[in-house]
């Protein structure tokens, strides 16, 4: 019998998942969800074709973590945003909002980290 200590396998099979990472794991996934349910309002609904469209994107991008991502994610809620404030549709303004300010907190900085200055200057 091999003890768990002296395999890697089994010591890295006993590693539970950190609670960090299923916390980004949940917040991506809500995230996406949210953009899926306004994708599917916004094409079918409100007729807003480019907005629709573009909620799918971003969500991918969010849920592959690609390091633009977070940058999408922002100009993506703060078009919501200004549509909601100029449209008087406050639930849609506050909603976009609210995922702005949930893209602050720590845990998304961890699943998101922000670039680095040099990476900010280079094309994509």
């Amino acid at each position: 019998m091999t003890l768990r200590w002296l395999s890697p396998t089994l010591r890295a099979m006993s590693q539970p998942v950190s609670s960090s990472r299923r916390g980004e794991r949940v917040l991506a996934l809500g995230l996406a969800l949210a953009l899926a349910g306004y994708a599917a309002y916004a094409l079918g609904i409100g007729h807003w074709w480019v907005s629709g469209a573009a909620a799918p994107v971003v969500a991918a991008l969010l849920l592959a973590r690609h390091r633009r991502a977070r940058f999408s994610a922002y100009v993506f809620f703060s078009v919501v945003v200004l549509r909601g404030m100029l449209t008087g549709w406050w639930m849609l303004a506050g909603g976009a909002a609210a995922a702005i300010l949930l893209l602050q907190t720590p845990l998304a900085l961890r699943a998101w980290p922000r670039l680095p200055t040099p990476a900010r200057m280079t094309p994509p």
